[in-house]
């Protein structure tokens, strides 16, 4: 019987040794290590194709003799995998710098916060709210949208919706916080997530005034007494108050009749200058300052970023000195001495509208410029203080003045058109500052004081149409400043100890003006001066007091034959002289001399007469009554009252209406 070929069109060998599977349906690996692979290799000619006419029956197929393949065992070598970039990768987050207590990562100086989708974006806090928002690198100040921080995630998010705050919120923080301090503080933070950021900022450090150790430090040789510490103390209380936005009746701040923010009042010699430079006092509007320390200028403003009002003043203290190896104490003056850098920093306070330096001395190059929306400007008393290389040095005891010349302030109000006051007295001025005269440059000043100053000319008052209150006293002006009308200025005008001889006739005079002390000798205008006395209730002017206390100053052309009745009533009432004597300042006294001198004898003769009860009556006018001019005429309206019989018997004829002069 023919042998029936092996199925698959191939003889099947075992190999010796070799661990391959019997399993028929095995197929052996193709050329490149895959499997189920076509190689390309041709089928078994022999074998019947499938659909092929030559078919025949397995009867029909020629013997073959049967072909038994043994097989080698081939070594099949694999080449090396190539490395996955997986394998480099490190991440990202692993080598920035781990996230501050603030959830932001900081890099090379520059602030990043985490966006959710994996971003960093740069941002910087906007010194206006406190938030952070984005910026670019190329920018200062920040001006992208505001983001926040989901605490939960830790993730960074643009801020979408803008709430107001509330009370609940405010004293959630702020347990002590009555109702007007919580409106206080949302007049200034009405944006509840700024809100937010200043009450944690307030939050965290409360604890560093709560267990600071008072202590007041030694900035200069003098004597600590008990009484400044008693200061200290109250210092420091009142800071733990403003800190957390609270504060008595006195320190309320109030702007259009609502709280504003908090006053408060440091005593430089008791500040400490090496602490508290973290914290920052927020609801201080107004400052005010007095004495002297070490101060780091750029770091003391910026924790009162908020002022408003500023004040600077001298301080009396008590300083120690070392003569002959003992100290010794002496009551001393310490004046504000401002450098240059504090200075600077006067003019980048942003919300600074009132300026006031009293008893200071500024550096030579001080200006104000940059201060463009100042309302309020008061120097008082401010000198330049240039030091005085030939003073020699300086001796224990010696006031600190003899070290140093002063000098006049040279200012350029040019551009400081919201300017509603400004008071220059005593700073030494010898000139107008720039831009007072400037048009309607300061159309909306109030208040102008300049007295005290050797400045021989006014400044021109016509566009200055808001004024109010003019003060050009103790000036050596000769005349009346130019724009003076029946409303400007519409309250005051004090041209006190001055050199003017007459009163222009275009000139009302009215209650509110103050011409004491000068020459005037201009008939006309001194019986001006009475009629405006009598009409105002007030003296106007007066002149230089006599210095005569005898019956003489009132026997001016008495005849002789009323001496000796006259002298003997002076006699009984002498005691009244220093007390009459006062009436030589008034104009009655240089124009309507013997209508005064007939008034004085009258008076006295009815006081001779009087009661005891009336007598006490007028000799309470005589020594309270300050106006000369009211003097009289209340002993006169006094008599009349007591004595019903001389109410309509006038003791002497008015003044005459006096006539107008030329202008």
């Amino acid at each position: 019987m023919p042998v029936k070929p092996p199925r698959g069109g191939g003889s099947h060998a075992d190999v010796p040794g070799s661990s391959r599977s019997t399993d028929a349906d095995n197929v052996q690996p193709g050329l490149a290590g895959r499997r189920n692979v076509d190689t390309g290799m041709a089928h078994d000619p022999l074998q019947p194709q499938t659909g092929s006419s030559g078919a025949s029956s397995l009867d029909d197929v020629r013997a073959v003799a049967a072909v038994v393949v043994h097989a080698n065992s081939i070594e099949v070598h694999r080449p090396a995998p190539l490395p996955s970039l997986d394998d480099y990768a490190t991440n990202a987050r692993a080598i920035l710098p781990q996230i501050n207590e603030h959830g932001l990562r900081v890099i090379s100086r520059r602030t990043y916060a985490d966006l959710a989708n994996g971003d960093l974006v740069l941002v910087a806090a906007d010194p206006a709210t406190g938030l952070y928002r984005a910026r670019r690198p190329s920018e200062l100040l920040p001006s992208g949208p505001i983001v926040l921080r989901d605490v939960a995630s830790g993730h960074w998010y643009p801020r979408q919706l803008v709430e107001p705050s509330t009370r609940a919120q405010i004293k959630k923080y702020l347990s002590q916080a009555s109702d007007l301090d919580a409106d206080a503080f949302i007049a200034r933070f009405d944006d509840k997530d700024v809100a937010d950021a200043e009450l944690q900022r307030i939050q965290r450090g409360s604890p560093q005034l709560d267990n600071e150790h008072i202590s007041i430090p030694y900035h200069e040789p003098r004597m600590i007494y008990d009484g400044e510490m008693r200061q200290a103390l109250d210092m420091w209380g009142k800071l733990r108050q403003v800190y957390k936005w609270h504060g008595e009746p006195d320190q309320r701040v109030y702007s259009d009749g609502r709280l504003s923010g908090y006053k408060l009042d440091i005593n430089l010699t008791l500040w400490p200058v090496d602490k508290l430079l973290s914290l920052r006092f927020s609801a201080v509007v107004s400052l005010a300052l007095k004495g002297h320390a070490p101060l780091d200028a750029a770091v003391f403003f910026r924790q009162f970023p908020n002022i408003e009002s500023l004040s600077i003043t001298s301080q009396a203290m008590i300083r120690r000195s070392t003569g002959g190896g003992l100290f010794t104490f002496q009551a001393a003056q310490s004046r504000f001495s401002m450098d240059s850098s504090f200075a600077e920093q006067l003019t980048r306070l942003p919300r600074l509208r009132e300026l006031n330096l009293q008893n200071c001395d500024v550096p030579a190059d001080f200006s104000l410029r940059g201060l463009s929306k100042l309302q309020v400007l008061r120097l008082v008393d401010t000198r330049v203080k240039v030091l005085n290389e030939y003073a020699g040095p300086w001796r224990p005891g010696e006031p600190a003045q003899h070290l140093a010349d002063y000098s006049q302030v040279e200012l350029d109000l040019s551009g400081m058109t919201e300017l509603r006051v400004l008071d220059l007295t005593r700073t030494g001025i010898h000139r107008l500052p720039s831009g007072l005269d400037a048009g309607n440059g300061l159309s909306k000043l109030e208040v102008l004081k300049l007295g005290d100053n050797a400045l021989f000319a006014g400044p021109s008052v016509k566009a200055m149409t808001a004024l109010q209150e003019l003060d050009l006293s103790n000036m050596a002006l000769d005349g009346f400043p130019e724009g003076i009308t029946s409303v400007i200025p519409e309250k005051v005008l004090n041209l006190a100890n001055n050199r003017i001889a007459a009163i222009p006739a275009s000139v009302e005079l009215r209650a509110g003006f103050n011409l004491i002390g000068n020459p005037i000798t201009d008939p006309a205008s001194l019986r001006r001066l009475i009629r405006a006395r009598i009409q105002t209730g007030t003296d106007i002017w007066l002149g230089t007091e006599s210095h005569d206390v005898s019956v003489d100053l009132w026997l001016q052309h008495v005849p002789e034959e009323q001496l000796d009745r006259k002298l003997k009533l002076w006699g009984s009432v002498r005691h009244l002289s220093s007390s009459l004597k006062k009436l030589s300042r008034t104009p009655e006294f240089y124009v309507e001399r013997p209508i005064l001198q007939r008034r004085v004898w009258s008076f006295l003769e009815i006081y001779q007469k009087a009661d005891v009860d009336e007598q006490l009556r007028l000799n309470r006018i005589l020594a309270e009554e300050p106006s000369p001019g009211r003097m009289l005429d209340r002993l006169e309206e006094e008599i009349r009252v007591y004595d019903s019989g001389r109410q309509n018997q006038p003791l002497h004829h008015l003044p005459k209406r006096p006539k107008p002069g030329p202008e």
